[in-house]
């Protein structure tokens, strides 16, 4: 499976935890800081390639990604999860607080991407629920892993940890 993940969903925590979910970190498939024309491809078909190997692999959330995957996923389950726009101050107060925390400059990148472009991101994103299941982060006290603990279950069960498929 691939879950292609808005920044600060929990991708890197999750994998800290358990062994199973592998975080694709689009920031290693830079060459002197510049991605090169092409990352994409090769940045998916590593994701689609750990996802065969049993893994649940966390991607970026870049346009570029959910484009290339919607045409070459083949028999791959592809998933979103990203917050609900209603969660817009709480979710970059919570950038802002990893920020400061790890200091790192793809977090410093994500905050300020988010700053500037959290609707549209979110907005964007929301578009591809008719290509791919899409699930919104409805509350802020979710925990990540409680989705893929009750992934096939019903909207009710997954209301009751934060999340909601939006159908189209």
């Amino acid at each position: 499976m691939i879950v292609i993940g808005y920044q600060g969903i929990g991708k890197s925590t999750l994998t800290k935890l358990d062994n199973r979910f592998i975080d694709l970190e689009s920031s290693n498939f830079k060459i002197n800081g510049k991605r090169p024309d092409g990352w994409e491809q090769m940045y998916c078909e590593t994701a689609m390639d750990l996802s065969h190997q049993g893994h649940i692999v966390f991607t970026a959330s870049h346009k570029c990604i959910r484009d290339y995957l919607k045409l070459h996923q083949g028999d791959e389950v592809v998933v979103i999860v990203a917050p609900s726009l209603g969660l817009k101050d709480q979710w970059l107060a919570k950038l802002r607080a990893r920020f400061k925390e790890t200091g790192l400059e793809k977090d410093r990148l994500a905050l300020l991407n988010a700053e500037a472009c959290f609707d549209e991101n979110i907005k964007e994103m929301q578009d591809y629920a008719s290509v791919f299941p899409f699930y919104e982060i409805t509350d802020m006290d979710y925990k990540l892993r409680y989705l893929f603990d009750n992934f096939l279950k019903d909207e009710a069960v997954l209301g009751t940890f934060g999340f909601k498929r939006i159908k189209v």
